[in-house]
Parts: structure tokens; sequence; C-alpha cells
């Protein structure tokens, strides 16, 4: 007669397999010949097995408890009806007491992967019986997805993994990496592949105990790196605050490494901002940048000139006792200069020099006349007009025409125009009318425009205005305030270029 079976489950799935019972019994003539499948091996000091344990309770199609062993299968589904098997096992001969079984399943973790499952039970009699219905997988085997080599997949919203606690929340510990995030969000850009926040301590804390060597020469806390972007990212919504702040005794406080950009900080009150606690006093650095193929450091402002930022700087420094901006070239190679200034600059205050001085002064000028300046030519002052850096007055200029004038006031340098709005300037080869120019004031110069024919030129001789427009010429007794400068090169007759000390009197 064919037997019916029926079951209940009054014991769900537990995470761990405590007690597994061995294959039991023999198989008959009429049983198909299946392989049994074999229980996990518990060892001391193992991992976690895989295995799970699972208790029944088997009656007969009259409600009577079975005893003897059964050939049952089990399978895992992701619908209580049809659905997707996600997992079967073999056949096992499974002893039955009383109506009571216990067996022990291997299931991959993976099939563990957060979404909901239901388990299939099928019995072996004369013919296969799948009983019915499925029952469904409650959350205790999920303790499976905390095994190593978990893998926990969230198709909603908010955390995939959440720990809490009173003193380490997540604690990571690996010959690669300890905790390791991948961020794989469909947009460029979005998500993170880690993400931490504190609301009264700090973020992400970097600590490194390990000694420097060739290999790891700075042993860093933290360390960002990026193929494309920047290593590392800060960002400050206080005001007060700092998007990277590093602090440290004697090492260096943040090191960031890239093929893009190395650090990157974005701030409402500092971007990058790097404290030296060293001692003794002048030892180390806030913060230390450097290049071997390009600039250490650069600073670029894109801010618009404003009432509070007239100059909007690409590098700023400020010192309460000391200097704001220092450069260093001693024990540098021949040719190094501790500082390089391209373009105008302004001193808003005392300026002192020691040592030696090399090149000249040059003020900015506007061309009043009509005919075009270049290099080299000698100018008079005919006015002033408005200032285009700062408060300085800008003074119009134009070829000297006469001879011994009193209102010569430089050389012609070079000549550029510039945009109202100080977005910069364009050198040209010549200055038309309404262009400007920087004319040398003071210093050596290599080219002044000379006319020898009132007179040859010989080094030393004092140089004055000459008919010649945009020329110079020699003075033998000149009245005061004629007098461009000091001529350093000769000329013997004809019209030519000398160098010049410019040093008007």
């Amino acid at each position: 007669m064919k037997q019916r079976f029926r079951f209940w489950i009054p014991i769900v799935l537990t995470a761990f397999a405590i007690l597994m019972f061995g294959v039991a019994g023999g198989l008959s003539a009429s049983t198909p010949r299946v392989v049994a499948e074999e229980p996990d091996t518990l060892e001391a000091a193992a991992l976690v097995g895989q295995s799970i344990s699972y208790q029944g309770v088997l009656l007969d199609s009259a409600g009577n408890p079975i005893t003897g062993n059964q050939w049952m299968r089990f399978a895992l589904y992701d619908a209580a009806l049809g659905g997707t098997q996600r997992h079967q096992t073999a056949w096992m001969n499974v002893p039955v007491n009383n109506g009571l079984f216990h067996v022990g399943l291997n299931v991959p973790q993976a099939v563990f992967d957060g979404k909901a499952l239901w388990l299939q039970i099928t019995v072996q009699s004369h013919v296969a019986e799948v009983l019915s219905p499925r029952q469904e997988i409650r959350p205790a085997p999920y303790a499976m997805s905390l095994r190593p080599g978990a893998l926990v997949v969230n198709q909603a919203t908010g955390p995939a993994v959440r720990v809490e606690s009173p003193d380490v929340g997540l604690y990571g510990q690996g010959g690669s990496f300890a905790v390791y995030g991948v961020n794989d969000a469909g947009a460029m850009g979005a998500g993170y592949g880690g993400y931490f926040t504190s609301s009264t301590g700090i973020g992400v804390l970097g600590r490194s105990t390990a000694s420097s060597t060739a290999q790891n020469p700075y042993t860093p806390g933290v360390h960002g790196s990026s193929q494309f972007g920047a290593g590392v990212l800060g960002t400050s919504d206080s005001v007060f605050g700092a998007g990277v702040f590093g602090n440290v005794a004697t090492g260096t406080g943040v090191i960031g490494s890239s093929g893009g950009d190395g650090l990157v900080g974005t701030g409402q009150a500092h971007a990058v901002r790097g404290i030296n606690t060293g001692a003794p006093q002048g030892s180390g650095y806030g913060g230390f940048f450097t290049s071997s193929t390009g600039i250490g450091v650069a600073g670029r402002s894109t801010a618009t000139l404003s009432f509070t930022n007239q100059f909007a700087p690409g590098v700023y420094g400020y010192s309460q006792r000391g200097a704001a901006i220092m450069g260093d070239a001693q024990g540098a190679t021949t040719g190094a200069v501790a500082g390089y200034f391209r373009g105008p600059v302004i001193v808003d205050g005392n300026l002192s020099v020691t040592g030696s001085k090399t090149g000249y002064v040059v003020d900015i000028a506007r061309n009043a006349g009509a005919d075009p300046l270049e290099l080299g030519d000698l100018v008079v002052v005919v006015g002033v007009t408005d200032p285009v850096l700062g408060e300085i007055p800008v003074p119009l200029v134009e070829r000297a025409q006469s001879e011994g004038s009193t209102a010569v006031i430089g050389v012609v340098a070079a000549a550029y125009h510039v945009d109202e709005a100080l977005g910069g300037r364009m050198e040209m080869a010549e200055a038309g009318s309404g262009e400007y120019v920087t004319i040398v004031t003071l210093g050596s110069f290599s080219g002044i425009k000379v006319d020898a024919r009132y007179g040859a030129i010989r080094p030393g001789d004092l140089l004055v205005s000459s008919p010649t427009a945009g020329h110079a010429m020699r003075a033998d007794s000149p009245g005061i305030g004629t007098v461009i400068g000091k001529a350093l090169g000769a000329l013997d007759e004809g019209v030519g270029v000398i160098p010049i000390m410019v040093t008007l009197q």
C-alpha cells in the first residue's frame, strides 16, 4: 500500500551545525540507488561550518508518527510556489524516530544573500513525494552571512550591514586589506567606497606603527591613491573647519599620491590646512610639497575681485611674527633663486634688500602719443591716468623728441595689452596709442636707443634726450633733471642701441 506523508516543522533552522546525524540503515531492493550526502565534521578551533541544522516531524496520512529510515531530499527556492531553485541536496538516508528527524544541510553561503527563501522537502517511498507547503526560512540562518568571505546584497535603501557598539563598531584585520570597500554606483562620481561619520569625534582615524622601509618610506596612517582623480578628497561644511587636517609630531601629517591629484581639499575656511607642532621652534613644516619634474606648490585663484578680496591671491601667506612667505635657495644648484615673479609685483609696506641686486626696476605707463612705442625708446612724461593695479597712478608717456628734456622718465622695456578687468596681459612688439608699456626707471638695462651724430658715446657718458625721436645723446654739461642715466656701452657714429645704467637725475 502506498504510504502518504504529512509533516510539521516546530523548530526553525539554526545557523550553526551543533549536532549532526550520520547515515543510518541500508538500501532495499525497491529503493532507488542514490548517493547519500555526508554531513559536516566539526573540528576544534576550525571555522564555523556551512551546515545548518534542521528538525521536523514526519507523519503518515493518518497522522501517525513514522519510525525508521527515510530517503529525503531538501531544496531551497526563492518563492513559496514556483520560483527558481537556489540549492538542492543529494538524497539523504535520514533516521526518523517516532516522527522526529534531524538533519544537517550543507548549503553554500552564497545562497544566503539577503533574499527570502523557502525549503521544499521530498520523501522517497514507493515514489518521490513532494511535501507541501514549502517552509519559509526565518532570519536565524542569515547569521551565516557573517562567516569569512560573506556576501551581503542589499537591494533596498540603507546600509547592507550595520554594526553598533559602545567601543569598536567595525574591526578588520587582514594581510592585504583590513577593511575594503568598493563602490559600483551606476553614475560616475556617485556613492562612496567607504563612508564614515562621527557626530562627536573623528569620522576616519588612521594610525600606523610600522617602521619606515624602502618599500614603505612614509608608513602613513591614512593612504589615498587614485589612478585618474584625487587620492584624498576632504570637504568641510564648517567655516572654522578644514577639508583635510594633518597633525604629526615628527613625520608627515598628510601624504597624497596619485596619477592625477595627490591631494585635493575643498572647504569654506581651509581647503587644506597643516599645523606643525614639532620642537624646537623653527623646525618642521605645516605643509611640505615637493616635485621632481614640475612645481612643488602651485596656487591659482579664480575668485572675483572685491572690496574684501582686492587681489584674490593664488597663494596667500600670513605670519604673526615672522615671514608670511619665505623662499630659500641656499645650497641649491647654481642659478637657483629663492623667488621668481613674472608680471607686476606690488609691495604695500617697506622693502628691505640685503646682498647684491641684479636687474632693473620698471613702472607701468600708457602711450599717450600718436607714434607707437617699442623696446629701447626713450620716453617723456606728459600726464597721468587711472591705476591698473591698486591705487598706483599710471604715467602717460610719449617718445622724447627734443634735446635735454627735463620730462625724461625712462626707457621702454616691453609693450603689452592689459585687460581692464585685470584678467591678464598679452605682450606685443609695440604699443600703439592708448596701449601699455613697462619703462625702466632704475637699474642696469640691456638697451637704449642712442644717436652718436651729436657726439661719439663712451662708457660712463651722461645721456639725455636728443632731437631724434626716442633716442638719447651724450651730454657734456647736462641740466638738472635731464639725465636719463650713464652709458654702459660705446657708439662712435650713427644711431644704434647700447646698454645703460638708468639713474634719473
